[in-house]
Order: C-alpha cells, then sequence, then structure tokens
C-alpha cells in the first residue's frame, strides 16, 4: 500500500489509498448510534487504583432491518489525563469485542479498540473539575476527531476514526439517558497491518532508522492544528511502525491538547516560548535532506479537502466552525508566503540528531 497522498506536480510523491481499512466500521463515515449500558461512578480507574481488569457489558446498535442488536463486550478505562476522576465523569474506554460475537456486525474483525467520550458534563456531573457546558465538551470531541481526519489526507500512517452517537441509560436514573457523541479510533496493531507494518514496543527510537518524510509530514501536521504535546524521540502520544526495511514511521493519537480544539484545560509545552495553546510552533527535525517545497506543496494540495471536511463534521456549531475554519486558514497564509513559511516554520526546525531532552522532558529529568 503506498503511503502518502500524491502531490501532481512532484512525480515523487507517494499515493494515500482510498481504502483506508479493510474492516466495515472504517469503510464509511456514516454516524453510528449505539448504546452503551454503564456505570462509570463503578468502573476501576487505573491511574487511581492497581491492578484494573475489564468489566463486562454490552453494545447495542441498529441494524439495516431496524431492529436492536446486542454484542457482548469489556470495558476499561483508558487514557492519562482523561482517565481522572476529578478531570472526566465519562473517561476514555477500551472495548474489547469476541470475534465470535462480532461475526456480521459492523464491528467484524475487531478485537479491541479504544473509544474516545466526551469526558464531562453527562453522568455524575460532581466528578468533573471543570464545570464547562455540556456542549462544550461535546465541541471538543467534535474538533479532536477532525483532526483525526485531517491527518488521514495526508498520509495512511494515520489512524482511522468512526464518529458515532452514544446513549448511555443512566444507572441512577432508570429510565433515563445521556446522549453524546463518541468516536472510535482503529486499534495501532490494525494501522500497523493495513500499512504492511510492525508494531514496535516502546523504547525502539532510533534516530537513524526515522524515515525522514513520515517525521516531516508528522511534524507540519502538528504545527497545522497547533499541537506541542507529541514528540518522535520520546514517542509521546505517538507509536513507532517499522516496515519490512528496518525504516521508522510515527503514528500519532491524543490531539486535545492542541490550538484546534482549544480546551479550556489545555496549554503549550512548558519550556516553549509560547503562552496559548492556540499559538503555533513548529517542532519538526532539522533533516539536511528535508524537501521543504515538496511538504508544503503536499499539504497546499489538500487545503480545500480540509477545508470542506470541516462541514462534514455533524452539530459542530457556528462559533466553533468559524474558529476552526480561521485556525486552518491561518496555516495555509503561512504556507502560501515563502518569507513566513521560512520566518516560522524552517527556521524553527529542532536540532538534528535530537538532543537527549526536549520540550515533553519533565523539569526534574532535564
Amino acid at each position: 500500500m503506498f503511503r502518502f497522498l500524491t502531490c501532481l506536480c512532484l512525480a515523487a510523491a507517494f499515493i494515500v489509498s482510498d481504502a483506508r481499512a479493510d474492516a466495515p466500521l472504517f469503510a464509511s463515515h456514516e454516524l453510528m448510534k449505539l448504546t452503551l449500558p454503564v456505570n462509570f461512578l463503578t468502573l476501576c480507574r487505573p491511574r487511581e487504583t492497581p491492578n484494573c481488569d475489564y468489566t463486562p457489558t454490552v453494545l447495542e446498535y441498529e441494524d439495516n432491518q431496524g431492529e436492536t442488536k446486542s454484542i457482548a463486550i469489556e470495558i476499561k478505562i483508558r487514557g492519562g489525563y482523561r482517565s481522572l476522576t476529578k478531570n472526566c465523569s465519562v473517561p476514555l474506554l477500551f472495548i474489547r469485542f469476541n470475534q465470535e460475537e462480532t461475526a456480521g456486525t459492523p464491528f467484524e474483525g475487531q478485537a479491541q479498540l479504544p473509544l474516545t467520550t466526551h469526558c464531562g458534563r453527562g453522568l455524575s456531573l460532581e466528578s468533573v473539575q471543570f464545570k464547562q457546558r455540556r456542549s462544550t465538551w461535546e465541541q471538543y470531541l467534535l474538533k479532536e476527531y477532525l483532526a483525526y481526519r485531517l491527518f488521514n489526507t495526508i498520509t495512511d500512517i494515520s489512524l482511522n476514526a468512526r464518529l458515532v452517537q452514544m446513549t448511555y441509560p443512566n444507572p441512577d436514573k432508570p429510565g433515563h439517558s445521556v446522549v453524546n457523541y463518541a468516536f472510535f479510533t482503529e486499534h495501532f496493531r490494525s494501522a500497523a497491518k493495513r500499512n504492511g507494518d510492525e508494531l514496535l514496543m516502546r523504547g525502539n527510537f532510533d534516530h537513524e532508522k526515522l524515515d525522514s518524510r513520515a517525521a516531516d509530514l508528522l511534524a507540519l501536521f502538528q504545527y497545522l492544528i497547533g499541537n506541542t504535546d507529541w514528540s518522535i524521540a520520546r514517542e509521546r502520544n505517538l507509536i513507532l511502525l517499522q516496515d519490512s526495511g528496518g525504516l521508522l514511521f510515527p503514528l500519532p493519537y491524543d490531539f486535545d491538547m492542541s490550538g484546534l480544539v482549544n480546551a479550556h484545560y489545555a496549554g503549550p509545552a512548558p519550556t516553549l516560548p509560547i503562552d496559548e495553546v492556540t499559538d503555533r510552533y513548529y517542532l519538526g527535525y532539522c533533516h539536511p535532506d528535508t524537501d521543504w517545497d515538496s511538504l508544503f506543496d503536499t499539504f497546499l494540495a489538500q487545503q480545500e479537502k480540509m477545508l470542506t471536511m470541516i462541514d462534514e463534521i455533524p452539530s459542530l456549531d457556528k462559533h466553533s466552525t468559524r474558529k476552526v475554519r480561521y485556525y486552518l486558514d491561518q496555516f495555509f497564509i503561512t504556507l502560501d508566503s515563502v518569507e513566513l513559511r521560512e520566518k516560522r516554520i524552517q527556521n524553527r526546525c529542532q536540532p538534528w540528531p535530537p538532543e537527549a531532552t526536549d520540550h515533553t522532558t519533565p523539569d526534574d529529568k532535564r
């Protein structure tokens, strides 16, 4: 499978396959409606309680004939910041499937999937540290979902995502439920298999094996969404894939700390010379063989598609739509100007080879 999007003016550019994944779940971007009975107050939180195990429940969906179907599943809380009770009343989950249960369903072929939830303002409101409106949390989620979709336009080394409307029956109020958006993302193993690569365990970064083109595409994408909460060298919020020739390809996840999402709890990496999460700062490496024109042209070729994609996100309100469009427009204004892209991107690239510490290294480990 070819990895990267064709830029027609560059014969050497790669091609993104139209087939995003073999699994039926990610073969469409149509909104799915699901029901997940769960009492979030009773779920074990891994960062607060050791040795958390999976909890059995069911996932309900409506088939093509309008009949309600139920799949036995197991769930477990995942994530770092968003796994804490004080931060999320509805935390991010891992959903584990039984292969026999999924046969003939939209989840056929799936063994385990990450589910990104709306986090706050839904069930057990008293546990959320930040008392934002329910609609605010939903807008964060929809913008993070958009970030995954945007990266899909650039490279196949990206996680597929599927938006769902999730109904959570309220265990404290029989007959009542809470309905919020959520989205599934492809499992790392599935993304590796789809690209013909091997998923590496953490701690295997080797700068001499890093595919510079893939690293540059990732860095410019993170700049596009205004995200500084990532690092290739320290494998922060990304995993590494290795192809048959030994080259390493970074696969990113978790974009809620980006300027595109602009969550009230987010901020830029504290060691960087920027004040707001919406301030962009380029963190790509100064590879001696970087083809800057090819890199910029790859993104410029997708400008119209990216901007059109904003309108494809259901329930993204007018305020969020306007803010997101303006934010992306400012990125493309930079790329359209030789002077601005040299000043804001090329002249800010990070040392190569990578230093022992970077912007994500805790102060006590510097």
